[in-house]
C-alpha cells in the first residue's frame, strides 16, 4: 500500500510532505531559555503574536530631525532664480532663421570678466560622424522663448558656418581663438570713420 501512494504522488510530493512534517516538529521544540528546565513548550507558553522584532517596524537609523541637524546650514548669501530667469545652454539645439538644425551648443567661451564671448557649436555630421566644432560670436545668437522653453537662433547661414575654421581648444593661453563674427558691413554702408556728423 505504501508503494501505491508514493507511486501516485511522485517524489516531489513526498519531499514536500517530509518538509512540512519537519517544519511542524520544529515548531514544537521548546525555546532555548526553557530547554534546561526539561519542560516542553505548550501553546500557552508561546507568545500569541509575531515576535517582538517583527511586530514593530524597524526604527530608521537616524530620525529626520537628526538628519537635518547633521546637514550644514545653507549659506547666508543664497539667492533664488525664478523659473525662466536663467537657462542652461549646453546641449541646446541651434537653428537658423529658416528653422534648419545648425548643431548643438557644446561649450561657452567667456572673457576674463566672465562675460560670454562665443558659443561653440557642434555643427554638421550625422550622429557625431563628420561633425566640426565652430566658435560663433555670442552676438550672433538670439534666445527666443517658446512654449516648452527657449530656442537658440543663429543669424548666420549654413554656408557661412561651413566656411568657418574648426574650433580647436588650446592649453596655451597665448594662442588666439578664431570665432565667426558678424558679417562685415556692406560697401555702401557708412563706417564710423566716414559716417556723417
Amino acid at each position: 500500500m505504501a508503494a501505491g501512494w508514493r507511486g501516485r504522488l511522485g517524489a516531489p510530493a513526498v519531499t514536500l510532505l517530509l518538509l512540512l512534517a519537519v517544519a511542524s516538529a520544529a515548531a514544537d521544540v521548546p525555546p532555548a531559555n526553557d530547554a534546561g528546565k526539561g519542560k516542553a513548550a505548550t501553546p500557552q507558553d508561546r507568545p500569541s503574536g509575531p515576535p517582538a522584532a517583527a511586530a514593530s517596524s524597524p526604527a530608521p537609523a537616524t530620525p529626520p530631525e537628526a538628519a537635518k541637524k547633521g546637514e550644514p546650514p545653507p549659506p547666508k548669501n543664497l539667492e533664488t532664480l525664478e523659473p525662466g530667469e536663467a537657462i542652461g545652454l549646453l546641449g541646446k539645439e541651434v537653428r537658423d532663421a529658416a528653422g534648419q538644425d545648425m548643431g548643438m551648443i557644446v561649450d561657452v567661451l567667456v572673457d576674463s570678466d566672465g562675460q560670454p564671448r562665443a558659443a561653440v557649436i557642434d555643427f554638421g555630421g550625422f550622429l557625431g560622424v563628420g561633425s566640426r566644432k565652430i566658435a560663433i560670436d555670442w552676438r550672433l545668437l538670439q534666445l527666443k522663448r517658446t512654449g516648452d522653453g527657449v530656442s537658440v537662433l543663429l543669424t548666420l547661414t549654413r554656408a557661412e558656418v561651413q566656411a568657418a575654421p574648426e574650433y580647436k581648444p588650446s592649453s596655451d593661453p597665448a594662442q588666439p581663438v578664431k570665432i565667426v563674427g558678424p558679417p562685415p558691413p556692406s560697401a555702401g554702408a557708412p563706417t564710423p570713420a566716414n559716417a556723417p556728423k
